[in-house]
């Protein structure tokens, strides 16, 4: 029965591969695809446990937050107490179940969020038990390095030849300016590229610290140089700024690794491929046109950002949201009636508010966003902790030299939050559950 573990493996690789190049994971039909996609992962998954009558084991501290978050959100949904009709920005109430307890204002967009929200702590629990596996564990790695450096390439070709849209389609007078890659949004790209760039630069180390044959070593370093070169030539300037933090970090945590594994001779080699790899990023640099997104970083006012009004409409309405908030993914249809009411208003439609700390509290209240942080936040304190523990010293190296670059990729996304709405984006949503679930199974790891 080996097959049905392999298939529901392969599959969620495939998600991961759909995720980023459908849109990003941003229209409806996109959505739809990776919701089944996810659906036959999980299926046969638990099929494949209850034939080998096999019960994995889960930190029970995330057992109890994701059994809390589905319970509220689950609640939530069940007791609406409206609808919203998006074309006449009108609530038609529904008959509540309990009226008197708390329920979402929307119950289509709470329903349909918590049907992601299920899928994605599921996958979550999918990749604890999955990174039990040595082998899987570096094909899943692998996996998300050639993914990335796909996307990196389209992006720079895109900005090389000047495309009017993505898949350089014909451009409608309403086509968005701001894409990158496969994402309507360059926030959103620059999120993505910033989630995988640890884990590509992660690959080169390995290639060169195994002593892996020169094709390999070839091609993570190409996708490295693609993917950073990429974060550059993307024009979300908070994106940039993350990634140089990234850069930074990777310096401090893998330089030392690699200078005492080098020697002599390989360091003036490697010195000579960096100043290689310098020209190069020079080059494609100056044919992506980098020069855009240097611009872009004159005359910044945040007071005058309309997401700063936004995020002080949002401040003000935490009050009003309570201890469990409007309802999950409420966020489209209750911000303009909480905007209306506001003394200054934000102008513009928001679909998403771009603070996504903000937004979870407005859907989720105070008491429902202790259980995201709890899973979010914890489960990057549980991966620190895991490897300073003493038994990490037994992992194979592979989880050693992982582990840390997951926990950085997390920590940028975590910082990418706080000004934007990366967690909002079904495919990032992916790649964090999927990095969470690496960080919570470290605490399973063996020798």
């Amino acid at each position: 029965m080996k097959l049905l573990g392999s298939a529901s493996r392969w599959i969620f690789v495939a998600a991961l591969a759909y995720a980023p190049w459908a849109y990003g994971g941003t229209t409806a039909s996109s959505i739809a695809t990776l919701n089944w996609l996810l659906v036959a992962t999980l299926a046969l998954w638990l099929v494949d446990l209850s034939i080998r009558r096999r019960v994995p084991k889960f930190p029970p501290v995330l057992i109890i937050s994701i059994a809390a978050l589905t319970g509220i959100g689950a609640w939530m949904a069940f007791n609406a107490s409206a609808i919203c009709d998006s074309e006449f920005h009108s609530f038609v109430a529904l008959a509540q179940p309990a009226p008197r307890l708390p329920g979402s204002i929307d119950y289509a967009l709470s329903a349909a969020w918590m049907i992601r929200v299920g899928l994605l702590l599921g996958i979550l629990l999918f990749v604890v038990d999955l990174a039990r596996d040595d082998r899987w564990l570096l094909w899943l790695w692998s996996a998300i390095g050639v993914i990335a450096g796909s996307i990196a390439l389209l992006g720079l070709l895109q900005k090389a030849t000047g495309a009017g849209t993505i898949f350089w389609q014909p451009a409608p007078p309403y086509a968005s300016r701001t894409f990158f890659a496969t994402y309507y949004y360059h926030g959103n790209a620059g999120a993505y590229l910033n989630l995988v760039l640890p884990l590509t630069a992660g690959l080169v180390v390995r290639a060169f610290l195994t002593r892996g044959n020169s094709a390999s070593r070839a091609l993570w370093l190409t996708i490295f140089v693609l993917t950073l070169v990429a974060v550059a030539a993307n024009t979300s300037r908070m994106a940039q700024l993350i990634a140089l933090m990234l850069l930074l970090a990777l310096a401090w945590q893998l330089g030392p690794r690699v200078a005492r594994r080098l020697s002599r001779t390989e360091k003036n080699v490697a010195l000579g491929g960096a100043a290689a790899i310098l020209a190069a990023l020079l080059a494609v640099a100056q044919a992506s046109h980098l020069e855009q997104p240097i611009q872009r970083w004159e005359g910044i006012s945040i007071t005058q950002d309309a997401r700063w009004l936004a995020a002080t409409v949002a401040m003000r309405s935490i009050a009003q949201a309570g201890a469990f908030g409007f309802g999950p993914g409420t966020f489209r249809a209750v911000f303009p009636w909480l905007n209306d009411s506001a003394s200054v208003h934000a102008p513009g439609y928001w679909r998403f508010l771009h603070e996504d700390y903000l937004q979870v509290a407005l859907e989720w209240g105070w008491l429902g966003s202790l259980p995201w942080a709890v899973v979010f936040f914890g489960g990057i304190f549980a991966a620190i902790r895991a490897f300073r523990a003493p038994n990490s010293r037994k992992w194979a190296p592979r989880r050693r030299l992982l582990l840390p670059l997951v926990i950085t990729a997390l920590a940028g996304v975590a910082l990418h939050g706080l000004v934007d709405f990366p967690l909002q984006i079904s495919s990032i949503q992916l790649y964090v559950a999927t990095y969470l679930g690496l960080c919570w199974g470290a605490k399973t790891w063996t020798s």
